[in-house]
């Protein structure tokens, strides 16, 4: 892993160099340009060679300084990146399981584990679950961003660039390092109250940190953050679209202490989430899913998510003679997810008591159908990092070489708990059984509504350990001409090894133009989420037939039976080319083109019915073994090719006798699937059938921009944002999915333009008060109407779902306030 240092060096400015902070983008800390003032960004990304600063290095990385992060009114980490980083994506779902708690974040159009997060240069462990399919993500485990407390940040550096090779697994569409503060001597902090234009959502965030200095040159940097949050609701009457209402408690440190010739450090955090979601509103007269007897109206049923997440990292790092530093670290990370149902019901329970009490009367049902609410199930994630990392320069003739060397070894585990017997049972029974609804005419369904249990059959507990050796070398051969390579071998215990490679150059063509590129494979092994995971899923169909299905781990029989005999590594090709030119001073142009080629990726598929395998006895004896009617699994589907274009231009200029940064920044971005990799005897329709690929297709937007107006003058300080995002569209709930005749065949989302403006004042230079507004003129998806799947089938036009609920990048609340205190004592 790349050391990371708490050394900042004042460096001589060049022509090129004085524009890093623009050149970052959206991003950085908007400081004055002045002689006296400017200390360029050095960068931990990207390169091992310290002194680096943004613009020196060969591929495209942004710094978003904490003050640009928390000057938008977001509350999370999520938000907040993809308002200031155009290339990163954090999209909302509805209706989604766990899609309460987390999002689904993307760098570059791809899927959330192909994003490598880390933490003070040290990789951050994954989430417990994955995005549920037909979903953003759909199948992928990444990193839970809303984890990580914005207090607790200095920094965020966004490497656009693929860097496996570099920084190992899971870096195919970059990295993202998150710097937690190192401040002494000051307290800061913050109280925000927001809510909706619509009245609702109201939002309390406060957050402390407060830094200490240690004898001898050590720190302690503490963080604590607190957000409690209504719901929203843009749903019809009786239905629910909208953010969950829930809480939110974390406490983070970072801290060295010097020991021998080196120094200790040690870093880590502890967060607790909770979300009250809500699913599908189930009708009074719905056999399979309903007791009238209990929920004469029908009912809404609620998820309690519950998350909870630590990380604890100690190291040692020393420098040796001036040239070398050695860096030895442990970081320990675990995540967990708990569901609980609410305002559910198990109609198969009161079904049984009444088919062995055919004359019992309405309230003798009603008290024995069994639990409204319980624990649902849960799964959690561990992951032990070990690191051993080496970093220094050769001298070679007139330039040195500098070289960067290391080991990686990674523990890593998952599990699952069973949820209470009425969350999944048939009746009292784990046993799938049919068993006539209290409604006449149907059988009733299996397992709490909304989010059926785990039963103990498919808890789960795997774990696996890996390998890694890596070699980073950079040198300028000429003042102008720098070239990198890097090698990097992984050795999994489940998946065997894997090899990624980069080479990256930069072209000094003069003191304002310079060229970059890079040329890397890449790779990422398969998620033991995804792995190991296997679950239940009881259904009706429509004849009236109580029917099971199964979601199958990598290897099993299905899988198997149906040529697919297990998960291996993703492989990737990445390709980038581009510029950075100060065409005039005070102004930075950057330009960067990519090419991203992915074989083997590893995707989700729909149920795989008996229809389907009629003539595979092996897969029908799995089918009949399980008592189910479908089964989904994991496969290496799919090859894919993602082609964009990064354009941010900065420029810095003297307004209105104040300071004007003016920052735009544009992604392009288009995946397309190349072609599949179908077992014989299969076919892609039912492997991986089109409304799952939309979701990597068309689920994101393919443009999107933002254009940043930052006015200081004295005390004023304000900010107006454009934030536009391209259209997304998807099968998913539409005729494409779902074949109602006369109804549209896909799910749109139309492209729109958010506007944002934040305007501040600051007494002294303790207390700063800001106002502002978020997406001001109201945006929101086109509503659903008749010629709308979703619309049909959530109740018809004056209730159900009022938007999409699906490739939602900005959301459904509309535009929305708030007001804040900053101190800094």
């Amino acid at each position: 892993m790349v050391g990371y240092s708490q050394k900042s060096r004042r460096l001589r400015l060049s022509r090129l160099g004085q524009a890093v902070l623009l050149a970052s983008g959206p991003l950085a800390s908007k400081a004055a340009f002045s002689a006296e003032s400017a200390i360029e960004e050095l960068v931990v990304l990207g390169t091992r060679v310290e002194a680096r600063t943004a613009t020196e290095v060969p591929v495209p990385v942004d710094i978003i300084r904490s003050e640009a992060l928390t000057k938008n009114g977001f509350t999370e980490l999520g938000q907040s990146l993809q308002a200031t980083a155009p290339s990163f994506n954090f999209s909302r779902t509805q209706v989604s399981d766990g899609g309460d708690l987390y999002r689904p974040a993307t760098l570059r159009g791809l899927q959330p584990d192909q994003t490598l997060v880390l933490i003070n240069g040290k990789r951050r462990h994954k989430q417990a679950i994955f995005q549920t399919a037909n979903t953003i993500g759909g199948g992928a485990a990444g990193t839970d961003m809303n984890a990580i407390p914005l207090a607790a940040l200095k920094a965020a550096e966004v490497l656009r660039d693929g860097a496996a090779a570099q920084y190992g697994s899971d870096a195919i569409a970059g990295v993202i390092n998150l710097q937690l503060k190192d401040s002494v001597d000051e307290t800061s902090g913050f109280v925000q109250w927001g809510q909706t234009g619509e009245g609702d959502g109201d939002t309390l965030s406060t957050a402390l940190n407060t830094g200490f200095a240690l004898n001898d040159g050590g720190f302690v940097n503490l963080s604590l953050e607190y957000r409690d949050f209504d719901s929203t609701n843009r749903a019809r009457p009786g239905w629910f679209q909208g953010d969950a209402q829930g809480e939110f408690k974390t406490f983070f440190y970072n801290a060295t202490i010097p020991a021998g010739a080196g120094e200790l450090y040690s870093f880590g955090g502890y967060s607790e989430r909770s979300a009250l979601g809500r699913g599908f509103r189930r009708a009074a007269n719905s056999a399979a899913q309903n007791v009238p007897q209990v929920f004469p109206n029908g009912f809404l049923p609620q998820i309690a998510n519950q998350a909870e997440d630590l990380s604890l990292a100690f190291g040692y790092r020393q420098d040796w003679r001036e040239k070398w530093n050695m860096d030895a670290s442990v970081v320990y990370g675990k995540n967990e997810y708990g569901f609980s149902s609410k305002n559910t019901i198990n109609a198969s329970i009161a079904a049984e008591f009444l088919r062995a009490n055919p004359g019992a009367s309405d309230a003798e049902i009603a008290a024995n159908s069994g639990p409204n609410e319980g624990f649902s199930g849960g799964r959690g994630f561990a992951q032990l990092t070990f690191n051993l990392d080496f970093s220094g320069s050769v001298e070679l003739q007139d330039n040195p070489l500098y070289v960067a060397f290391g080991a990686e070894y990674r523990d890593e585990s998952a599990d699952s708990e069973a949820g209470i017997p009425a969350s999944f049972s048939c009746g009292t029974s784990a046993t799938p059984q049919a068993i006539p609804s209290v409604i006449p005419g149907g059988f009733a369904g299996c397992g709490f509504q909304a989010f059926s249990g785990i039963s103990a059959n498919e808890v789960v507990d795997v774990s696996r350990d890996s390998f890694a050796l890596y070699l980073d070398l950079e040198r300028n051969f000429t003042e102008s001409w720098l070239l990198g390579a890097a090698v990097r071998y992984e050795d999994y215990s489940d998946f065997g090894d894997e090899i990624a490679s980069k080479l990256t150059s930069r072209i000094e063509l003069s003191e304002a133009f310079a060229l970059r590129g890079a040329l890397a494979t890449g790779f990422r092994a398969p998620a033991l989420q995804q792995s190991s995971f296997q679950a239940f899923q009881t259904n009706i169909s429509p004849a009236g037939v109580l029917e099971r299905s199964f979601t199958a781990s990598s290897g099993s029989p299905f899988p198997r039976s149906v040529g697919v005999e297990g998960l291996k590594f993703e492989t990737s090709t990445h390709i980038s080319v581009g510029f950075v030119w100060q065409p005039i001073e005070r102004s930075t142009l950057t330009v960067d083109a990519y090419n991203v080629a992915i074989d083997d990726r590893i995707v989700l598929g729909d149920l795989v019915t008996r229809d389907a395998v009629a003539g595979n006895a092996a897969a029908t004896a799995v089918l009949n073994q399980l008592g189910v009617n479908g089964i989904s699994f994991f496969s290496n589907a799919v090859n894919t090719s993602t082609r964009g274009i990064d354009i941010i231009y900065s420029h810095y200029m003297p307004f209105a006798r104040g300071d004007l940064d003016i920052t735009a920044a544009l992604n392009f971005n288009d995946t397309d699937i190349d072609s599949f990799n179908v077992p014989a005897g299969s076919s892609d329709a039912v492997v991986f059938p089109p409304q799952n690929r939309d979701f990597l297709t068309g689920g994101q937007p393919q443009e999107r921009a933002t254009l940043t107006f930052d006015w200081r003058k004295d005390a004023v300080n304000s900010t107006l944002r454009l934030n536009y995002f391209g259209k997304t569209e998807v099968g998913f709930f539409a005729r494409q999915h779902i074949p109602i005749p006369g109804t549209r065949p896909t799910s749109v989302v139309d492209s729109a333009l958010l506007v944002d403006i934040n305007l501040a004042y600051s007494f002294n230079e303790r207390f700063t008060v800001s106002v502002g507004g978020n997406n001001i003129f109201d945006e929101t998806p086109r509503e659903l109407d008749a010629m709308d799947v979703l619309n049909l089938i959530s109740a018809g036009p004056n209730n159900g779902f009022r938007f999409p609920i699906r490739a939602v990048p900005y959301g459904f609340n509309g535009a929305s306030y708030y007001m804040k205190l900053a101190f800094n004592l």
